[in-house]
């Protein structure tokens, strides 16, 4: 899959661009499959919500289960990431961010470039956001929600200390923005929440101001989101959290002709 012109340019200018249809719902299920298997063992690579039980995160599965290993060097994914951020790609993170229904919570306003300077030693806001619906995501069940073409006001600097939390794993909470300013950055840039049909793909910034509200729907709003970054940016020296939130390997990723690839 090859970006467009067009799509490029809404990348850089918004912030973010959807490609529909990437995947079939037979590769969905696939992919729901394996990540139901991957939630069965409980451990620090899984987030609950706040009644200790239901999945609000899991970090890592291509570490661990081989449909998500062959899932992070397909063309299809692999291939637009390198158009935005170049050649010699590894993952940085992987996670699925699970919203069920009648409950999924809501995300805090934040960018994510600033929590990886600050967490992981990342020397550059030069990675990639690829999402991949695994649901239908709808205006009921919790879309991310995006200030279009903030990305461009770079880092917006936080009090917080990410290396206070043992866990590794960090809420935007910690370094949301402010009622007040997120007010003062609507005026300025507009609200969108991209939607669409399981097996789309959204790419976006790690620079983009976003958040999500709760899931109000009966139906599930699963996002798996891969961030890759240049090895020429990884952090130095070795990303400090937990090998089970953050990639260690930075070799750059070569596209595999697997099942997720079509002829």
């Amino acid at each position: 899959m090859t970006l467009t012109e067009e799509q490029l340019a809404s990348y850089h200018n918004d912030g973010f661009v959807l490609l529909e249809n990437a995947f079939s719902s037979d590769e969905i299920e696939t992919l729901c499959i394996a990540l139901a298997e991957d939630q069965l063992v409980r451990g620090p690579r899984l987030i609950t919500e706040n009644d200790g039980v239901t999945p609000r995160s899991i970090y890592a599965s291509h570490t661990r289960h081989p449909v998500f290993e062959l899932l992070v060097r397909t063309e299809r994914l692999l291939g637009p990431a390198r158009q935005i951020a170049g050649d010699d790609l590894y993952v940085h993170q992987m996670k699925v961010n699970s919203k069920q229904a009648f409950g999924g919570e809501q995300w805090a306003w934040h960018q994510d470039y600033i929590v990886w300077r600050d967490a992981d030693n990342m020397r550059a806001a030069s990675q990639v956001n690829v999402a991949l619906f695994l649901d239908d995501v709808t205006e009921f069940n919790g879309p991310v929600i995006f200030l279009r073409g903030s990305h461009r006001l770079g880092t917006l600097e936080r009090g917080a200390s990410a290396r206070e939390h043992g866990t590794g794993h960090i809420d935007p909470d910690s370094y949301s923005l402010t009622p007040v300013e997120l007010a003062d950055l609507a005026k300025r840039h507009e609200m969108v929440s991209p939607k669409g049909a399981r097996g789309g793909v959204l790419l976006f910034s790690p620079q983009i101001v976003h958040g999500s509200g709760t899931n109000v729907s009966p139906f599930a709003r699963r996002l798996l989101i891969l961030t890759y970054n240049p090895v020429s940016a990884a952090p130095c020296p070795a990303a400090p959290r937990p090998e089970h939130l953050v990639g260690r390997d930075h070799t750059p990723l070569e596209i595999d002709r697997g099942p997720f690839d079509r002829p």
